[in-house]
């Protein structure tokens, strides 16, 4: 697809994004009480030293190292190596005692940051919380595994647990859920058990949290600043360039890398969630409307003023969130 043609669609869909509705919003949920702590931590966050070159490998180290604040596990994780196509594969699960479903999460960290264990606190209070057997899988990072490792590392344990949940865990009902890379890579492999699997019928919903759906970026991902927080013009050229070297804006923005130009019929139920201060919110808009005029279920969940990632920081905001994922995880469950 030309830059031209892709310009022509996100035209396309903005009118039909201002023009039709999303099947279900909590456009009338009422947050100014929590916008005094939302801006009030965004500053916070807006004051913190730079953080050094992802190109460089002391940079990219660091980064790595990183980590935010979780809270401590209460179910203790499993981990199984399942036959990848670079060998094997980790994951991580948390089985809670009760289960109604399993969730494959992948971690998000810009395709070459985070690993399985990077979400432990997330995943093991949605285990326990939603009932569901979380599977986190570790796929491989760029630049070590160019890309789209990482993406057939997905593809392997979607298959794994749609031919051994029943045996494995009581239920082959499953559930996809990622944030940011993880949301690219959650919609990717959505695709790829519809299309190469034929297996659809078994996942009941798709937790897409700001992810990123058109690796040519969307108008307000390009509209990014040095100031914009957590997400900098900086952070993401760099992401690219470590990533996607080599790549051209039309090889990317190919439906089985960019899932926004996918074919988007025949998918489960999907939950959008996004800020208003995320450079990808975009991507947000622009897939869920595409995913609801393909004539599926969507709910589209907006957050006045959070910045990218904001469920995992500790504001008000970021709780309301997560809470919403886990009814609406826990409703589809039923």
């Amino acid at each position: 697809m030309t830059r031209k043609n892709a310009v022509v669609l996100l035209l396309v869909l903005t009118f039909c994004v201002t023009g039709v509705t999303a099947q279900q919003t909590n456009a009338n949920e009422d947050y100014s009480s929590y916008l005094p702590g939302q801006m009030a931590f965004n500053k916070q966050v807006s004051h913190m030293a730079p953080t050094p070159s992802l190109l460089t490998k002391e940079g990219l180290a660091a980064a790595r190292n990183s980590t935010f604040f979780q809270p401590q596990p209460v179910l203790k994780p499993a981990v199984k190596a399942i036959k990848g196509p670079g060998g094997d594969l980790q994951l991580r699960i948390f089985k809670p005692d009760t289960i109604r479903a399993v969730l494959l999460e992948i971690h998000g960290g810009g395709w070459s940051l985070g690993t399985a264990a990077s979400s432990d606190g997330m995943n093991d209070i949605m285990a326990r919380t939603c009932k569901v057997v979380v599977v986190s899988v570790d796929y491989r990072l760029a630049p070590e595994y160019p890309f789209p490792a990482c993406i057939e590392d997905c593809k392997a344990a979607a298959k794994w647990l749609i031919n051994n949940s029943k045996k494995e865990f009581g239920t082959d009902k499953l559930f996809i859920s990622g944030g940011s890379a993880g949301g690219h890579l959650t919609a990717v492999t959505t695709l790829y058990i519809r299309d190469s699997l034929h297996a659809i019928d078994k996942v009941k919903g798709v937790n897409l949290i700001y992810g990123c759906f058109d690796l040519g970026r969307t108008p307000s991902c390009r509209k990014a600043t040095d100031s914009t927080i957590i997400l900098t013009k900086k952070y993401m050229d760099e992401t690219y360039q470590l990533v996607f070297h080599g790549w051209t804006i039309d090889q990317l923005q190919q439906p089985q890398y960019s899932p926004l130009y996918a074919d988007l019929k025949n998918l489960p139920p999907a939950l959008f969630t996004v800020g208003t201060a995320d450079p990808l919110i975009d991507d947000t808009y622009f897939m869920e409307a595409r995913w609801r005029l393909a004539g599926n279920k969507t709910f589209l969940a907006v957050y006045p003023e959070c910045p990218h990632g904001f469920n995992f920081f500790p504001t008000k905001m970021g709780m309301l969130a997560n809470q919403k994922m886990f009814e609406w995880i826990s409703e589809l469950c039923k």
